[in-house]
């Protein structure tokens, strides 16, 4: 039987399996080249419907909006010669691609449970940017967890899912689990982008800067540039400099590889890696050079030209305060879809009270948006900004934090 790697069954040749395993391995440890191993599969089997749904997939991860849609319209016409798992797979990573977030989560824990060792299919349910993680629900990071520590006993010591299943820890406040499963991930694929961006997570969590460093500024000798997180490895590096007060090297850091413009990347991590550095070098204290917050904003309206998506849009709306775009941050605060809608109108509101000094009007909107934050999605690590506002403005007003507004303190 011809199958993918956690043996699946494959409807195509052994040549173009070989390759769609390749792309898959390549996709989930965010390297370079899953494009091309899926069209070398799609080369071999021209209707080989997966790999053209991974390509889509794949297109999807990388903000390749035409390419991806194209692909899946052919994965689509393809999938009623199919049956069984390889039919469900298609159509799960349809509704994925469609956008239809709440559908291509229900469909894919269907899926799951017929079929779990379906891991192309479990893929876009992981992580912080994940179908959990943009669901706008307050507990999508517990259900995340639950999901997978379920699946765990189908998957064993598969690096991928050890490596998933670490995060979905960490991002609970488990992090010594989330160390041990990563570890092991990293062990089996020391190139693992994903495994090492986890493990940057591990060391933030249990404020160990010099070793985050350390182990980042190694790693990143040997990842390309043209890797699906190489600007989002160097927004933590970048961050670890901040705190360490190495401007220097915190500013070469963001200038290579964070800000709009200078690197290749995802505009999602992009802008909300420029945005969030921005914001805690003013924070600090630092003022950011002169324009920097425009090159900022203008990425943002040109990469994400109406609101929608929770995460961006609150990134969106910062740029927009720090620029006096006041139109900009009302038409985020007021577009965002989703349940999420009321947390980033009260971030909008903070950080536009922030930028004129209202200090009182950032605690007050930051108090009350504090307790919902989750529903934004990202990591822990990037929702950590709106406490360290909220921190920054009763410092500023000359007041003493109230605790029971804090979700955590560092």
């Amino acid at each position: 039987m011809i199958a993918d790697r956690y043996g699946n069954r494959l409807s195509t040749n052994a040549a173009a399996a070989a390759a769609y395993v390749a792309g898959v391995d390549a996709l989930f440890a965010a390297d370079v080249g899953a494009v091309e191993a899926f069209e070398r599969a799609i080369a071999a089997d021209a209707e080989f419907a997966l790999a053209h749904a991974a390509l889509a997939r794949t297109h999807q991860v990388f903000g390749n909006r035409g390419p991806a849609k194209s692909a899946m319209a052919r994965a689509r016409e393809l999938a009623p010669k199919l049956s069984g798992r390889e039919a469900n797979h298609v159509a799960a990573l349809g509704l994925v691609l469609d956008g239809q977030g709440p559908l291509a989560l229900d469909a894919i824990r269907a899926h799951l449970r017929e079929w779990p060792r379906d891991a192309m299919a479990l893929s876009p349910c992981v992580g912080v940017f994940g179908l959990y993680g943009f669901s706008g629900l307050s507990n999508r990071a517990t259900s995340l967890r639950a999901l997978l520590d379920g699946l765990a006993p189908q998957y064993g010591e598969d690096w991928w899912f050890l490596a998933m299943q670490g995060f979905a820890h960490v991002e609970t406040g488990a992090v010594d689990s989330g160390r041990e499963k990563v570890t092991k991930a990293l062990a089996k694929n020391p190139r693992d982008a994903h495994g090492m961006h986890i493990l940057a997570h591990v060391h933030y969590e249990a404020g160990e800067v010099a070793e985050g460093r350390r182990r980042l500024a190694d790693f990143v000798v040997g990842y390309p540039r043209a890797g699906l997180l190489h600007c989002h490895i160097n927004w933590h590096r970048a961050l670890w400099a901040l705190v360490a007060g190495d401007m220097g090297e915190a500013w070469k850091i963001y200038h290579e590889s964070v800000t709009p413009d200078s690197i290749w990347g995802p505009s999602l991590n992009v802008l909300t890696d420029a945005a969030s550095f921005l914001w805690r070098a003013e924070l600090m204290g630092v003022k950011p050079p002169a324009g920097e917050w425009d090159r900022v904003a203008s990425y943002a309206k040109r990469e994400f030209p109406r609101p929608g998506l929770a995460f961006v849009d609150v990134h969106v709306a910062l740029a927009a305060a720090m620029t006096g775009d006041d139109a900009e941050v009302e038409a985020r605060a007021s577009g965002t879809r989703g349940p999420a809608q009321p947390v980033v109108a009260l971030a909008a509101k903070g950080f536009t009270a922030f930028a004129k000094k209202d200090w009182q009007g950032a605690i007050d909107a930051f108090g009350a948006m504090l307790p919902e934050h989750e529903r934004l999605g990202g990591s822990r690590a990037q929702r950590d900004l709106f406490e360290e506002t909220l921190l920054a403005a009763y410092r500023h007003a000359g007041k003493s934090p109230d605790p029971s507004t804090l979700a955590r303190r560092r």
